[in-house]
């Protein structure tokens, strides 16, 4: 066995030396749609992060006019605190809207010091117990009466109620339409990849044609002569796709870091372990890329 591998390696690296403008195509348009399919998933586990983060931050503002009754207020309140997706309900006054607002501004002290008085309204802030139920709550609120005589501004009490709407639809719109583009590019450089090696196990084949007809002669088995071949194309894969992945690993030591802590509020997940999931589905994919290719290749030009 050990004479045999030897032998396939021995083959698949003479024929690396034969074709190397092929092979080299092979393998720069392997490395390119594995790079591509890579960046593919760590932008999917991003968006992701950033998706979950951004929907944990919804909650259901509403804002109460200053003639609202404090029983309007308090009858809202509890109807709130009964519904089964609402975590809890904090009533915001005027002079606490001030505060909140004074320290968020902290950092330019002119603005607080212009206004003459607060023009803050008084609010309702909602947290759920599950954001992708938010609409049920907002429709629990629409319904209510109360919610009809506290809305700030009273004429149009739609406008009362800031629960970000769209947002995270919109980020999921983009990144779905960011997906489908990458998975159109992934599949072209494929294709292209496909093309390459069986164009380099095809010149293979045909500078060694005098030497497998012998070998036919001779009583070699189908597998014996298909081997090398299909070692050639995979090797092809492996080093496109180790390639790959040590951009890919730079990308993550180098770039991540910088851009996580720009985005300090929202918390990434580039694990190890995510790491290593999407290096092994690397590799899996180049090597059936490889194995494809060179069966390919083999039916059309190779008739044993």
């Amino acid at each position: 066995m050990s004479i045999n591998l030897g032998y396939f390696f021995s083959e698949a690296a003479t024929s690396f030396r034969r074709n190397w403008v092929m092979t080299f195509g092979g393998i720069a348009t392997i490395f390119l749609s594995l790079l591509l399919m890579g960046s593919a998933l760590l932008m999917n586990s991003l968006v992701t992060d950033m998706t979950r983060d951004v929907e944990s931050k919804i909650s259901i503002k509403i804002w109460i006019h200053d003639e609202a009754e404090d029983a309007d207020i308090d009858a809202l309140h509890s109807q709130l605190l009964a519904t089964e997706n609402v975590a809890s309900v904090v009533y915001f006054t005027k002079d606490m809207a001030m505060e909140r607002f004074t320290e968020m501004m902290k950092d330019s002290p002119q603005i607080i010091e212009h206004l003459q008085d607060n023009p803050l309204p008084r609010s309702l802030e909602i947290e759920l117990v599950d954001t992708q139920e938010i609409e049920g709550v907002l429709t629990i609120i629409r319904a209510s009466e109360e919610f009809s005589r506290i809305a700030n501004p009273p004429d149009n009490p739609e406008a009362a109620l800031d629960y970000g709407e769209g947002i995270v639809e919109v980020l999921l719109d983009a990144t779905q339409t960011a997906r489908y583009v990458g998975m159109v590019f992934v599949g072209i450089l494929a294709v292209v990849s496909l093309i390459f090696i069986n164009n380099t196990i095809r010149l293979a084949i045909y500078a060694r044609r005098n030497e497998l007809s012998i070998m036919r002669l001779v009583g070699a088995s189908n597998g014996f002569i298909r081997t090398p071949f299909v070692l050639e194309g995979v090797l092809q894969a492996v080093i496109g796709a180790l390639l790959a992945i040590l951009v890919l690993l730079g990308v993550k030591s180098f770039l991540f870091p910088g851009l996580q802590e720009t985005l300090a509020f929202i918390n990434f997940d580039f694990s190890n372990a995510l790491m290593t999931q999407i290096a092994l589905i690397l590799l899996a994919t180049g090597v059936a890329i490889g194995i494809l290719g060179a069966v390919i290749a083999m039916r059309r030009y190779l008739k044993i």
